[in-house]
């Protein structure tokens, strides 16, 4: 198993098989197994930053009704190709993956 530091992952940005700019990683869900931190999936886009900065209640408190939903895509660990921690890619089409409101 890899081992990956995630301080060099976030705020990368993450390509398509195309190589088109999908969004940033900018949360990473882990799990704690064994002693070891095992990721389980990774948050791209605007959620994805809300949910890592835990602002979600101070973004709809000061813009109220008119905060927009950020929207943010869930990828799942075995569908981001790591092999360069430079250029993550995604291994899957993007409308394949998740895609929830933050």
């Amino acid at each position: 198993m890899a081992e990956i530091r995630l301080e060099h992952l976030l705020g990368r940005r993450v390509i398509d098989r195309r190589g088109r700019v999908v969004g940033r990683i900018e949360e990473v869900h882990a799990e704690r197994e064994d002693g070891e931190w095992i990721v389980r999936e990774y948050v791209l886009g605007v959620g994805g930053l809300v949910e890592r900065l835990a602002a979600g209640d101070l973004v709809v408190s000061l813009l109220g009704g008119f905060a927009p939903e950020p929207q943010r895509h869930i990828v799942p660990w075995d569908a981001l190709d790591l092999s360069d921690t430079e250029r993550p890619r995604l291994t899957r089409p993007l409308a394949e993956l998740p895609r929830r409101a933050a």
